[in-house]
């Protein structure tokens, strides 16, 4: 077991015995051994996966997943401040939420934070976001980066709709459609059903797709 696989491991279990303060000094710990944000962000995410297949196998109960994510709420917030220093007014605009009838929202703020700290100027919507809504504020916006999180199969309808009216869009504009969630994680066959640009599995892969892009974010919309 490598090390960070020891650090998961640790996480996972201070999430399922519900200690907040265990939790939180793991990932500060790991920081401070020169592990990277996203190396802790793999962590986290992980994490939530494990007690995600525990809730969806029913060896842990729901009130324990919500612990989990609470925990994990705190923890993110802890250590994500630094990041909206970060971008640029100028730079590239992303507009980051949950799907329409998805509640969950960790992912999509992680994914915001990693924007941030590639400069890129992030619009949170949050979780559970009416498709209806969405459109007029991403054309107002002049979004460039769509990025959005389906967490359970039964979001998926709520994500085809969307995709429906993200296709409608001029090509010369659209903006660019990234997703990814516990969904597509559990069954990739999802992925046909909506349309996307891209989809990453993990932020480990969204970060390198960054990475490559600076020259993109760095230009700004004419």
């Amino acid at each position: 077991m490598s090390a960070l696989e020891v650090v998961r491991e640790k996480y996972t279990n201070a999430l399922l015995n519900g200690h907040t303060r265990e939790a939180y000094d793991i990932i500060k710990e790991a920081l401070s051994n020169q592990y990277s944000l996203i190396d802790v962000y793999t962590v986290i995410t992980d994490a939530m996966y494990s007690t995600g297949d525990l809730w969806e196998t029913n060896d842990i109960s729901i009130v324990q997943e919500h612990v989990a994510t609470a925990i994990t709420q705190f923890v993110l917030t802890q250590i994500s401040a630094e990041s909206v220093k970060s971008f640029q007014m100028d730079s590239k605009k992303a507009a980051v939420f949950s799907v329409e009838s998805n509640t969950h929202y960790l992912g999509i703020q992680m994914i915001k934070n990693l924007f941030n700290i590639y400069q890129m100027q992030t619009f949170e919507f949050g979780p559970n976001v009416p498709n209806s809504d969405l459109i007029e504020r991403i054309q107002a916006l002049n979004i460039d980066v769509v990025a959005y999180s389906v967490t359970m199969t039964e979001h998926i309808d709520k994500a085809v709709e969307l995709s429906e009216t993200l296709k409608m869009l001029d090509p010369e504009t659209r903006p660019i459609v990234i997703v990814g969630g516990y969904a597509f994680h559990c069954d990739e066959t999802l992925l046909k059903q909506v349309f996307y640009d891209h989809y990453f599995k993990t932020i480990k892969d969204l970060s390198g797709w960054l990475e490559e892009g600076k020259e993109f974010i760095k230009h700004t919309t004419a």
